[in-house]
């Protein structure tokens, strides 16, 4: 008789009989349920056809590899636990010397600052022809349209004084988000990859651990980020 076989014969072993096996659920064991198995298996074996050495033998080394699978497991928890732990000390270091710096993220949002002219950053895949700017409000209104003319490849960058087309102008802490068409000699598209430019106020950690830039009102994923330099 093997433990694979207890819960088929003997109905009472698998589900406690006088308390002997406890509480062990279908799918999986546990390196203690195991152990009340191979002893429950012991005392009900047929004493005509007893439990061969060589099958004994192999059930314990079956229950070896449970408990040494479950200490493992144990010790994988305590390595993620410290892991976290690791990770959330070095970014409290690092958010003490990044708040004031400015950051570069891929993102179409911006935050005017008011008295500072606000940089508007861009990338074209080729050439074009015709840039055009759109700044719309928070209501996606907008409020500024800005004909660019011919641009190379590249990066590109415009100031943005706060000023709307009419009248009126961008507030001081005011959000905003941008989209940049442009085409080429041929009158094709060319794709354009825009960026979200700030200073950093503050640093928030959201769930999971997940580590967010604030620009103003605006929270930016540390993940997006690919450029900190020092805005003086």
């Amino acid at each position: 008789m093997t433990i694979s076989q207890i819960g088929s014969t003997n109905g009472n072993t698998a589900t406690g009989n006088s308390g002997e096996t406890g509480s062990l659920t279908q799918n999986a064991l546990d390196k203690q349920a195991f152990l009340e198995l191979l002893v429950t298996q012991l005392r009900h074996q047929d004493p005509m056809d007893p439990l061969k050495q060589e099958e004994y033998a192999a059930q314990l080394a079956q229950f070896s590899s449970v408990e040494q699978l479950t200490n493992l497991n144990d010790k994988f928890d305590q390595m993620y636990q410290s892991n976290i732990q690791l990770s959330r000390s070095i970014s409290n270091t690092m958010a003490a010397t990044i708040v004031g710096k400015e950051i570069q993220a891929v993102g179409d949002s911006l935050s005017y600052h008011a008295g500072e002219d606000t940089t508007i950053r861009f990338n074209l895949a080729n050439a074009a022809r015709n840039v055009t700017l759109t700044i719309r409000d928070a209501d996606n209104q907008v409020v500024k349209t800005v004909d660019l003319g011919s641009m190379h490849a590249g990066e590109q960058a415009y100031e943005w004084d706060g000023r709307f087309n009419l009248l009126g102008s961008a507030g001081d802490g005011e959000t905003f988000t941008y989209d940049i068409d442009a085409i080429d000699r041929d009158g094709n598209t060319v794709n354009a990859t825009t960026f979200t430019q700030g200073r950093i106020d503050a640093v928030e950690y959201g769930s999971g651990g997940q580590l967010y830039f604030l620009l103003g009102d605006l929270r930016i994923a540390a993940g997006n980020v690919h450029r900190i330099y020092d805005g003086s």
